[in-house]
């Protein structure tokens, strides 16, 4: 199966959580790849929708099972998506399969609309038959909580050219090397600060355990599901402290 994502450069520790969900059988119905734009996202999101059909990735175009959406780029250079476009999509992930499960990808899927992102909703809260819709978001803040709620969130670490503001960057070393009792006084500050970008931060924590050597399928898979908390409505700095305390399990 990992030959299915050889091509791909980086992202080791994502593609190992993806091959652990295809192994196990387990991969949930709603997949969110979040991240900066050019960080990988779609590829990834294409190698796992040809791993999840047993298709080769240059024949996903033509394959009966397989949806992808992208949105129009108007002659402003804006780009968006039609409601009408999303039902046509939402009516065939309602279809049998032909070949076992649908798997849908839908590109930019951060500017998706809120009447769109509702109609999404009620088909993963609500699934007819077999279907993984997989979402590429570039701001985890334009989706529904509700959305987010209901899918597995998987965050791609920054681009080199992503801003990560130098105070961030010291709580980033803090958090990742300091004593436990410091760890969990970060925490608490990080949760009371009105601006904090957590895609930005849980991805920055990522590379900083990869810096330290400290980076593995488990401290992957905590931040996940400190991000799932977060996403679920979940408290913050709770969840930031539950995460410190369980990477230093690893340690």
């Amino acid at each position: 199966m990992m030959e299915r994502f050889s091509h791909i450069s980086g992202h080791k520790h994502q593609i190992s959580a993806l091959l652990g969900m295809l192994e196990r059988g387990a991969v949930p119905q709603g997949l969110v790849l979040s991240g900066a734009e050019h960080s990988g996202k779609s590829m990834v999101a294409k190698a796992l929708a040809a791993a999840l059909l047993g298709a080769l990735e240059t024949d996903l175009s033509r394959h009966p099972d397989f949806i992808s959406m992208s949105p129009i780029i108007r002659d402003s250079g804006s780009k968006a998506y039609d409601l009408d476009d999303i039902r046509d999509m939402l009516g065939r992930l309602g279809q049998s399969a032909l070949h076992g499960q649908t798997v849908a990808i839908i590109d930019d899927a951060n500017i998706l609309s809120v009447a769109a992102q509702n109609a999404l909703l009620k088909t993963l809260e609500e699934p007819a038959g077999k279907t993984v819709v997989i979402l590429v978001v570039h701001e985890l803040a334009s989706m529904l909580p509700t959305i987010l709620s209901r899918v597995v969130t998987i965050p791609f670490s920054p681009s080199a050219d992503h801003a990560v503001s130098e105070e961030l960057t010291d709580d980033v070393k803090n958090l990742s090397s300091s004593s436990l009792v410091d760890r969990l006084k970060v925490a608490q500050t990080l949760g009371k600060r009105d601006a904090v970008d957590i895609d930005v931060l849980l991805g920055a924590l990522l590379q900083q355990l990869k810096h330290q050597q400290k980076y593995s399928s488990k401290a992957l898979n905590a931040v996940l599901k400190a991000r799932e908390r977060i996403a679920a409505n979940g408290n913050f700095t709770i969840a930031l402290e539950q995460l410190v305390i369980q990477l230093g399990t690893y340690e």
